[in-house]
């Protein structure tokens, strides 16, 4: 099956043609991520603005509703999970306070301590986003066979566990 050019493809084209004395292979792997990158947070933001939320929020929501019931972290234990910074943290748990999705409690194990707790509204939109969002992901993987999506999947865990150590 003869494949059709990318964006990628004639960008490398290019770079092949004015710069014959470099390499730029390693575009066709990081300009496709990128560029998949794109589509992917374009695919994610419309469906969770569906659901009044962003990115950073759905992630904080997603962490929450993981932990099993009572859906609770300390704010701790959130930013391990979402990896960001405390400040940010506090901006995104303080919006999705101000929208009913989730409270804060006093911790009963460190009287210094807040938990985070999803209300009954934030668990329903939880549940309905993620929905959402893994229909979203599959859709952008239906190109892709099961043995390619494994392959595509390992691989790009190699890449990640090279930058994340």
């Amino acid at each position: 099956m003869f494949e059709q050019p990318d964006q990628i493809d004639r960008i490398v084209a290019l770079w092949r043609e004015v710069r014959p004395d470099l390499d730029p292979s390693s575009t066709e792997v990081i300009g496709r991520i990128a560029r998949m990158e794109y589509f992917i947070t374009r695919r994610v933001l419309q469906d969770l603005m569906a659901h009044d939320i962003n990115v950073g929020e759905f992630d904080v929501l997603a962490a929450l509703r993981r932990s099993k019931e009572p859906y609770q972290l300390s704010p701790n234990q959130l930013q391990t999970m979402v990896l960001i910074s405390s400040g940010a943290l506090t901006n995104r748990i303080n919006r999705l306070e101000m929208s009913g999705l989730v409270r804060r409690s006093p911790d009963p194990l460190d009287r210094r301590g807040v938990i985070v707790t999803l209300t009954e509204k934030g668990l329903r939109v939880i549940n309905e986003a993620v929905v959402n969002h893994l229909a979203a992901e599959n859709e952008l993987l239906e190109p892709l066979d099961a043995e390619e999506r494994h392959t595509l999947a390992k691989l790009l865990k190699k890449l990640l566990q090279t930058q994340e150590d």
